[in-house]
């Protein structure tokens, strides 16, 4: 997850949902260009041959799920 906010807001974030899984500061928003994100929620997949599927919007898990086994 990449987050363009205060600081205390990340972390906020952060502890409100429980997140587990690593979380990159992009206040330069280089990450959300790099992949040509408009907004959160987003997603980037990269595949094992470096393709990259976005999506943008709530994914439900079952999706995710999806999503993840593709990669």
């Amino acid at each position: 997850m990449a987050w363009n906010g205060t600081d205390d807001s990340y972390l906020e974030f952060i502890d409100r949902h429980s997140l587990t899984f690593d979380n990159l500061d992009d206040t330069a928003a280089l990450i959300f260009g790099e992949y040509d994100i408009p907004s959160q929620p987003a997603w980037a997949f990269i595949n094992q041959d470096g393709a990259l599927e976005t999506r943008l919007g709530v994914v439900s898990q079952d999706e995710l799920f999806n999503l993840l086994s593709n990669l």
